[in-house]
């Protein structure tokens, strides 16, 4: 059984009058425990929407990494966004131009010396397109930088080195021309950097996606409210339409006798229950997302229940509903310190081939 049920978010303000204390945005009411305790003063709501607006974006001069570019200059926003275009250069070794004074290896050397002089000359005039894309998008000058950097330890390496140095809130990274194999989900590349996780925030972007619509993967948990706060800091406002998304599991009985046991009466109350235990989270997401700025005709919240899989039914929603980006936390409720990655989060790695996929946590 599969039920769905959509919501738009009221166009009335969710928060009560705070007119007699300036410094208070929202005090939450104690009727709901997941309310309790959580209080937004105007101070702590900037500090939130601001952040960290550093990003860093991977590039290897390809076609598949131009379009990322594209994704990468129409979601992020324009204002106060600081972006650092990064493509590492495999380079010849030093030693390989001692060679060059043996008489016999004059000619490779040159040839060499040759391809490297064109391969920068390439790279060169990619980042001047992608400077074009961030131009075109409303970036200020000065807000996008481009750097080729030779290779030093290796291209993963020398990614996840540069993020942890410079501090970026938002690494970006394009899966990689293997991840269209059945077999190779993820890119060499992009698999040792995800594993490494060098910045609060990893998107993954696939294919060709657009920047106008988000379904964000809720549940419980505070990543998954990190994850509607990332969307709030990072993405455009005025061009993205976000929807909360919960998909809740059903219970398959496929073992003679145990039908007596979990009667469909039974499964049905759970799914019910499971439904009212979402909403509060759902309901602070969008508390959050409208007082970091998104309008509330831009937020929705849609729940489904009954599903076999809830990473397949973010990535159906994906797909049914054009949705060109999907936003998870990096891990769920059930935290395990084994693993860096949640169960949901790590088959969305493997199954959103076509979409953007950002890890927030």
């Amino acid at each position: 059984m599969r039920t769905e049920r959509e919501t738009p978010v009221s166009q009335t303000s969710p928060f009560p009058d705070s007119s007699r204390d300036p410094e208070t945005v929202w005090q939450p009411r104690p009727v709901n425990p997941f309310y309790r305790g959580v209080h937004f003063t105007t101070t702590e709501v900037c500090i939130m929407a601001e952040g960290n607006r550093k990003v860093l974006l991977a590039v290897d001069g390809s076609d598949e990494s131009l379009a990322v570019v594209r994704y990468v200059s129409e979601s992020l926003q324009p204002t106060d966004t600081e972006v650092l275009v990064y493509q590492v250069m495999s380079k010849v070794p030093e030693v390989f131009w001692d060679l060059g004074k043996d008489p016999a290896w004059l000619p490779k050397i040159e040839a060499v010396r040759e391809y490297e002089q064109k391969q920068e000359s390439i790279a060169a005039e990619f980042m001047n397109k992608v400077a074009d894309m961030f131009r075109q998008a409303g970036f200020r000058p000065g807000s996008v930088t481009t750097r080729i950097g030779a290779q030093q330890e290796g291209i993963a390496r020398d990614v996840v080195a540069e993020a942890r140095r410079g501090g970026y809130g938002v690494l970006v990274v394009g899966r990689g021309k293997s991840a269209s194999a059945p077999d190779l989900p993820l890119g060499g590349v992009a698999s040792k950097i995800l594993s490494s996780a060098p910045a609060p925030a990893t998107w993954l972007v696939g294919g060709k996606p657009h920047a106008d619509s988000i379904l964000v993967a809720m549940d419980s948990s505070d990543n998954a409210i990190e994850a509607a706060k990332h969307v709030g800091r990072m993405f455009n406002h005025g061009r993205n339409t976000i929807t909360l998304f919960h998909a809740v599991r059903g219970i398959s009985v496929s073992v003679e006798g145990m039908e007596d046991i979990f009667p469909d009466s039974y499964r049905l109350r759970l799914l019910e229950d499971a439904e009212k235990e979402i909403r509060p989270a759902l309901k602070l997401a969008e508390i959050w997302l409208a007082k970091m700025g998104v309008a509330a005709d831009r937020i929705s919240t849609k729940i489904v229940t009954g599903v076999a899989s809830r990473a397949a039914a973010v990535i159906d929603e994906a797909k049914t509903g054009g949705y060109g980006t999907i936003v998870a936390g990096r891990r769920g409720i059930s935290e395990v310190a084994d693993f860096t990655m949640g169960r949901v989060t790590n088959k969305l790695t493997q199954l959103a081939k076509e979409q953007s996929l950002c890890i927030v946590g």
